[in-house]
């Protein structure tokens, strides 16, 4: 403790014996560091805050309607807003791209804008803030104003190119999709037609055919085989019975004649030859007489008259239907047995079939899968569509624009002011601890002792009156003047502090 008491007692010492350096080179560092700050030139900050505001219908689509996501905007939101192709739109509008004589001097421009402005980003609460230091306050108000500005009228140009393209694109989708259904559906319907409509349903059919196929052969044989048994009864009965028959034999025309002569001539007694029965009956003997010879056949030396016999017309008539009738059953079970071999031969391809149209119907059913979904999605992007067209959906509101500061925020010369004080009062400090390093003089009795030498005697100074009064004053004159300019610093610090509250 006695140790640190007499270091800090050393030291009071030291600056007390250089104490008008130390208030030279404190004042004098203070005044020039307070000069220099004050020759900084004067940086003015423009902001402006801008909400990310959500409309309620977006709320009230979701899931019906797809509004570009915020999140991702939000997330490249400096990169987008710092960009060269906006930063030159601000240009151009503020006219500020004029003066520059040629790309070089745009790049810089555009660079020392982009390292110049800072955008902070508050997710949580949909807000971000745009800030930009100029020398120019006025320079710095609008291009703030001007930036905002054009980001959110670019920001929703762009929301509703990316709706309309994406509506765009699900069309030609749809369209490429719905073309490709329908070659697939085609291709189902020509290989069903090929390959026959049941191949759907598997082998069950197939062999139900075959079954009733066998069936109703089985079915035709036996009446095949009962018509020709009687067919060859009917033909056996044919030829047992004559195909004509006498109608009458030529003793029974004889006897004809003679009767309508007899007849005649009964009725001549009472009536004359020009009697119409007379007449008629002379007649039928003529034509009797003329029939000779034609349509009599001569049998065991009798001419007799013939005509087909009905009996074996009429058999032969069931004969040729029973042929008919077999020809027609016979025709038919040709044509099942056709049938039954095409369909054997459809089963035993059933399951190549079936694996090729297995496969028809799975790329059938991936389009039409991949068409449902967009046909979904289009309807979800009419939707988005009509929001962006009627400005529904999210949008950005500036609810505070830039506005034109007189107030300077940098330098601080509040807080200059205080490190120009400190290093003032470092560099007084400094120097005269330099100072007393390098000098190697004997100042004090304890550098003596402390140095292993013994003090025979100190020799007390001599204390001149007159000395001690002109030292006095002039120790209370530099101590006057150097806190009346102390004083002016501290009030300057006030001065600005004050300023700065206002």
């Amino acid at each position: 403790m006695e140790k640190q008491a007499n270091e800090f007692s050393k030291y009071l010492k030291i600056f007390y014996r250089r104490r008008f350096l130390f208030l030279t080179v404190s004042l004098l560092v203070m005044t020039l560091a307070i000069a220099w700050c004050y020759r900084l030139p004067k940086q003015y900050q423009a902001a402006s805050t801008v909400f990310i505001e959500k409309s309620i219908i977006d709320e009230l689509v979701k899931g019906i309607a797809v509004t570009p996501s915020q999140d991702s905007h939000i997330q490249v939101l400096s990169y987008d807003m710092l960009s060269r192709d906006v930063l030159s739109k601000v240009l151009k509008e503020m006219d500020a791209d004029t003066p520059l004589a040629n790309d070089t001097a745009f790049q810089n421009l555009v660079d020392d804008l982009q390292k110049r402005t800072e955008i902070t980003i508050k997710g949580k609460e949909g807000l971000f803030i745009v800030s930009f230091k100029d020398k120019n306050p006025k320079f710095a108000q609008d291009y703030v104003n001007t930036l905002v500005r054009t980001y959110v009228e670019q920001n929703i140009a762009g929301k509703r190119e990316e709706t309309f393209g994406a509506n765009r694109f699900l069309d030609e989708q749809l369209a490429h999709f719905k073309g490709k259904l329908d070659q697939a559906e085609d291709a189902i319907i020509g290989f069903r037609k090929s390959q026959g409509v049941f191949l759907a349903n598997g082998e069950q059919p197939i062999i139900a055919d075959l079954q009733r196929y066998a069936a109703e052969v089985e079915s035709l044989t036996l009446t095949v085989e009962t018509l020709r048994a009687k067919q060859a009864r009917l033909k056996t009965q044919l030829r047992s019975v004559e195909p004509k028959v006498a109608v009458f034999s030529e003793g029974q025309k004889e006897d004809r004649i003679i009767r309508l002569e007899q007849r005649i001539g009964q009725l001549l007694l009472t009536y004359t030859e020009n009697y119409p029965e007379v007449v008629r009956l002379k007649a039928e003997i003529e034509m009797l007489k003329r029939q000779e010879g034609k349509g009599w056949e001569s049998t065991a030396g009798e001419v007799a008259m013939f005509t087909p016999n009905p009996m074996h017309q009429d058999l032969q008539q069931n004969l040729f239907d029973i042929e008919a009738e077999i020809s027609s059953l016979e025709a038919r079970r040709a044509r099942l047995l056709s049938l039954a071999e095409t369909r054997k031969r459809e089963l035993q391809e059933v399951p190549e079939n079936k694996k090729t149209l297995a496969v028809l119907e799975q790329e059938r059913d991936s389009h039409r899968r991949v068409f449902e979904q967009l046909l979904l999605r289009k309807g979800q992007t009419e939707v988005s569509k009509q929001m962006e067209i009627g400005n529904k959906t999210a949008t950005f509101r500036i609810i505070d624009p830039a506005i034109l500061t007189s107030r300077p925020v940098s330098p601080d010369m509040a807080r200059m002011i205080l490190l120009a004080i400190a290093a003032g009062l470092g560099a007084g400090a400094g120097l005269v601890l330099l100072l007393e390093n390098l000098n190697a003089s004997i100042c004090q009795v304890q550098q003596l002792r402390d140095l292993g030498l013994e003090v025979c005697a100190i020799i007390p100074s001599m204390v001149d009156p007159a000395l001690v009064a002109r030292n006095r004053r002039r120790n209370l004159l530099a101590y006057g003047v150097s806190g009346l300019y102390f004083s002016g610093i501290l009030g300057l610090l006030a001065y600005e502090v004050l300023k700065g509250m206002v």
